[in-house]
């Protein structure tokens, strides 16, 4: 959420003024600490339920799994920012302005210009805040279940 207001503050603001850039290495640093933090706490339960029987084996797996549950979701915000964008074609003065997502360069071509009516990023932040809110609500008591699992619930059986 203080990412976005940044951001939201540095598309309206004119001229960026020393807390600006204070508030924006803030934002960073607290960003830096927790993802080592969260990073750190994933290798040691990777670590902790990994069969020793396997080796190294157990525990790139679970690291590659959860490289992709962090990655694929990038992929796919950014490439919905500019779906959920709305934006229209003004100062043209044809009788149905074309669409600036598909068609930007007929708008400017007619004479108008692209507005960003709303942006997708904001679209987004509030869409995936909500989203990370009712998944947490949905899946804490399963979460907590499964984290209180004795260690060799999660060994491979059958190794020997």
């Amino acid at each position: 959420a203080l990412i976005t207001i940044l951001v939201y503050a540095a598309f309206t603001m004119q001229t960026y003024n020393p807390t600006f850039y204070i508030c924006g290495l803030l934002i960073q640093v607290i960003y830096s600490v927790g993802s080592t933090m969260m990073f750190v706490s994933s290798m040691m339960q990777s670590a902790r339920i990994s069969d020793v029987k396997m080796g190294g084996t157990y525990i790139t797996l679970l690291n590659t799994i959860s490289n992709l549950g962090g990655t694929l979701p990038q992929t796919v915000s950014l490439f919905m920012v500019d779906r959920v964008t709305i934006s229209s074609c003004q100062g043209t003065l044809l009788d149905s302005p074309p669409s600036c997502y598909m068609d930007k360069d007929t708008c400017v071509a007619a004479g108008g210009t692209c507005v960003t009516d709303v942006d997708g990023y904001f679209v987004l932040v509030a869409l995936g805040t909500i989203g990370a809110l009712l998944w947490k609500w949905k899946m804490s008591k399963m979460l907590l279940q499964l984290q209180n699992r004795p260690v060799e619930s999660w060994h491979v059986s059958g190794a020997k």
